[in-house]
């Protein structure tokens, strides 16, 4: 049997059309919510996420259009009373509407390094690279919910931005507190963020944690498993570790997996980076059982872990091919099952997505505050726009069957839908094209996807009906 999964891909414009972008009234719903004790904190950051999400790229003098408003901005990030925590508290419980229709939920983390070369001088930064690099920013360790139906990013769950003292050898994990919070292993960051989100997510929701190879601890497995109810993951393996074959026979992992026998083929579009060329690849699947067996650092009397065994290998690529082997919950009895496996595993990209979004996009590094304190605050609420900025460049390319008014307002629907008769109860991806078609997209059968650039052109062109469309009404 063969199958064939598209390798997805963020892609901005050269010309840097994100400053062109508004998405401000979709931010603003994710933070009215935030309690910091005072009410014109949380009018102040509806106000900001307005002004920033008008044009994430921008600066945000120029974002924010006068001296007032920006000033306003420094100080919100300043206040003592404002923390990271309570944006992302905000956020999770909008978040909350995206996942009330989902059972399952996939929960995919990852770290990403921020760095600050144009203020040097910038208080409270960690270590970065290797000591002879001498570069100093912050590890920030992210997690997300993808919709395993749809594909989408429902929000960010956690963050956890890890300072780094390679002199004493510490990492810590700020957490938006003065006294910073020791991380007691490589493995902390990983296991605290999936208790985090099984904590957050309701009981009947199912989490499935999505790791790359640097989650694989023996530990995140035992917690997984023997500690919370109703989860599952799937996880690439780093360590040929020692395993227990279902003969009883005490093997290693890369070495068993690898004489398993083919149970059919699917095929990958990589994309092409760096130095690698775009290519179909061609892969190899096998799957099986097998118990992990406990490490050294294991606690006494740890039993093993038992776990299903997904493995991949490319066929006929003699330089650099792919090769995972993933280890899960999940049932892989038969192929259909194995496939979707290796599709929850590749959703993982959708968070270095976002971190593009968020670096590339909303330009994250290049923001001047003094300290770490100040621009964590600035992190959370860029964290949010990105991900509304992931969420629009989606509805326009994908295949969506997500609402349109995750992308457009009750008034710049009924304009669209005025236009546009036949959008009444579409998917948000029609509205997206007629979005896309305001800014010159053609839509024809021979042209591709829309880009951000007539995207754009279309939404500043929407946005300016809407409050004609209201006054009309009244």
């Amino acid at each position: 049997m063969n199958s064939s999964l598209q390798q997805e891909s963020m892609d901005f414009d050269d010309d840097c059309s994100f400053c062109e972008m508004d998405i401000s009234n979709q931010v603003q719903t994710e933070f009215q919510h935030a309690e910091f004790g005072d009410t014109r904190l949380t009018d102040r950051l509806v106000q900001i996420g307005d002004e920033l999400g008008s044009s994430p790229a921008e600066s945000i003098p120029i974002a924010c259009e006068n001296s007032a408003s920006t000033k306003a901005t420094y100080r919100f990030c300043d206040n003592e009373s404002v923390n990271s925590n309570d944006i992302f508290a905000s956020h999770r419980q909008a978040q909350q509407s995206r996942i009330q229709e989902t059972d399952e939920l996939l929960v995919v983390s990852d770290t990403t390094e921020l760095t600050f070369p144009h203020h040097p001088a910038k208080e409270g930064l960690g270590d970065i690279g290797t000591a002879e690099m001498d570069i100093h920013g912050v590890k920030v360790h992210s997690t997300i919910g993808v919709d395993p139906q749809t594909h989408h990013m429902t929000g960010v769950i956690d963050q956890q931005s890890l300072i780094e003292d390679r002199q004493t050898g510490n990492t810590h994990d700020t957490n938006s507190n003065d006294e910073p919070i020791p991380l007691e292993t490589r493995h902390t960051k990983w296991i605290r963020g999936d208790r985090r989100a099984r904590a957050w997510l309701p009981e009947d929701v199912r989490p499935v944690f999505v790791h790359d190879r640097a989650a694989d601890d023996f530990s995140l497995y035992a917690e997984i498993i023997n500690e919370m109810d109703n989860a599952g993951f799937v996880v690439r393996a780093q360590y040929n570790r020692k395993i227990r074959t279902p003969t009883g026979e005490d093997d290693k992992l890369f070495d068993w997996s690898g004489d398993l026998p083919e149970e059919g083929r699917t095929t990958i579009d990589i994309q092409q980076a760096g130095g690698r060329n775009a290519r179909t690849a061609e892969l190899s699947i096998a799957a099986g059982t097998c118990d992990l067996l406990p490490t050294k650092s294991a606690p006494d009397g740890a039993d093993p872990i038992p776990v299903n065994v997904v493995r991949i290998d490319e066929v006929g690529q003699s330089e650099d091919p792919m090769q995972w082997v993933l280890l899960t919950t999940a049932s892989v009895e038969d192929l259909d099952e194995v496939l979707t496996v290796i599709e929850q595993y590749r959703l993982r990209w959708r968070i270095e997505d976002w971190h593009k979004a968020l670096k590339t996009g909303c330009k994250i590094e290049e923001r001047q505050l003094q300290t770490w304190d100040r621009m964590d605050v600035l992190l959370g609420v860029y964290s949010v726009i990105a991900w509304k900025v992931l969420e629009l460049r989606d509805l326009a390319r994908e295949n969506s069957s997500a609402d349109p008014a995750v992308l457009l307002s009750d008034a710049e629907r009924a304009v669209l839908e005025a236009k546009f008769p036949e959008l009444r109860g579409e998917s948000g991806k029609a509205y997206a094209i007629s979005v896309a078609k305001l800014g010159g997209y053609l839509d024809r059968n021979s042209d591709p996807p829309p880009g951000w650039q007539a995207m754009w052109k279309g939404l500043q062109k929407l946005r300016m009906w809407p409050e004609g469309y209201e006054l009309g009404a009244d």
